[in-house]
């Protein structure tokens, strides 16, 4: 089923989908094709308008749209945040300018939860290798087209897993954490739908009760999959790019930067850190 958005502006479809908040999608002749909350989708965006072809499945036209319009944040007004951000922080406009349209995707949970611990002292295409033999070795298979996909593996699949079987999927020191984390979310120690609820200072508290889940990934969950905008995930080109802007080249740690941040931008520094992270990553500055 092919669904069509006009009228779609600011959207940057590169920057959201290969910007290192999600792993699961792949880049083919200018499109881009991934599998989420077990659909395969298809999306192009050219002259303001979206294009999302959806694997037919159990969900109706009206839940089909509802579930793209959500996780895309179809519904919230970029073009007037970045003119927001820029007016209220002129010194982001270049790194607003660059990434444009870029958008906070709205994943789940669990899927975030294991794809960020994946992600710790992992490069981007590395990350989408193990997500990959992941999904292959243990999730369910998807057909669309002739074609076989995978979803993402559930909390039961991974729970009973060795650390010599999850070894398959080249995670390396990270197996014993993704199964540890699949069995707390599995035996409720680990509430991912009642974190939802929590302000993110207690969200966070228990997110980094899993093993492998330090500061940086459990912001990356609040952010990702818990809209708490609020969060600022601190990784290397963050921490490069606040020091640069904000205190002239002077090194900060983390707990500094992630204060200053929390007190700069308020509940809109989720947003601010995706435009920093794309500009500084994508330019290497």
């Amino acid at each position: 089923m092919l669904y069509v958005f006009e009228n779609v502006r600011p959207f940057n479809l590169k920057a959201v989908l290969d910007g290192g908040q999600a792993f699961r999608w792949k880049e083919e002749n200018g499109r881009f094709t991934g599998i989420v909350k077990n659909r395969f989708l298809s999306v192009d965006y050219s002259e303001n308008t979206l294009l999302v072809e959806v694997s037919k499945g159990s969900s109706s036209r009206e839940e089909d749209i509802r579930f793209i319009m959500d996780y895309f944040d179809l519904n919230r007004d970029y073009l007037t945040l970045e003119e927001e951000l820029t007016e209220e922080y002129p010194e982001l406009k270049k790194a607003i300018a660059d990434g444009s349209g870029n958008r906070i995707l709205h994943q789940d949970p669990w899927e975030t939860l294991i794809s960020f611990i994946i992600s710790a002292n992992n490069s981007i295409p590395n990350i989408k290798r193990v997500i990959e033999r992941l999904c292959e070795n243990y999730g369910s298979p998807i057909i669309y087209k002739g074609k076989t996909y995978y979803a993402f593996p559930t909390p039961d699949a991974l729970s009973s897993l060795t650390e010599e079987e999850i070894s398959c999927t080249r995670c390396g020191f990270r197996g014993k954490y993704i199964i540890k984390a699949a069995k707390m979310v599995k035996s409720k120690e680990v509430d991912l739908q009642r974190i939802e609820k929590l302000d993110s200072k207690d969200a966070l508290k228990e997110l980094v009760k899993i093993p492998g889940v330090g500061i940086k990934v459990a912001s990356c969950i609040l952010l990702f999959a818990y809209r708490k905008y609020d969060s600022f995930p601190v990784d290397v080109w963050i921490k490069r790019a606040v020091e640069e802007i904000y205190f002239n080249g002077c090194q900060k740690n983390i707990k500094e930067i992630i204060d200053f941040a929390h007190k700069k931008f308020a509940d809109k520094a989720g947003f601010v850190q995706q435009y920093l992270f794309y500009y500084f990553r994508g330019k290497n500055i």
